[in-house]
């Protein structure tokens, strides 16, 4: 009886665990598809105020 009950529960922590490793799998995919997105927006951005002559093209240091 209790060999039953392990099994069972074990079995259980490897489900949760593959469920938990498919939820990674799939945020990590998101947030590299809206980092690049994202990315590819802001270089947009500068292209279009670099070209109207409105900022440069290198970054400048905040200042304090």
């Amino acid at each position: 009886m209790r060999i039953q009950k392990a099994r069972k529960s074990g079995q259980s922590l490897v489900e949760y665990g593959l469920v938990l490793a498919l939820i990674a799998i799939v945020a990590i995919l998101v947030v590299k598809a809206v980092g690049t997105k994202t990315t590819s927006t802001f270089d947009n951005v500068q292209t279009q105020m670099t070209s109207q002559g409105v900022a440069t093209t290198s970054p400048t240091a905040a200042s304090s």
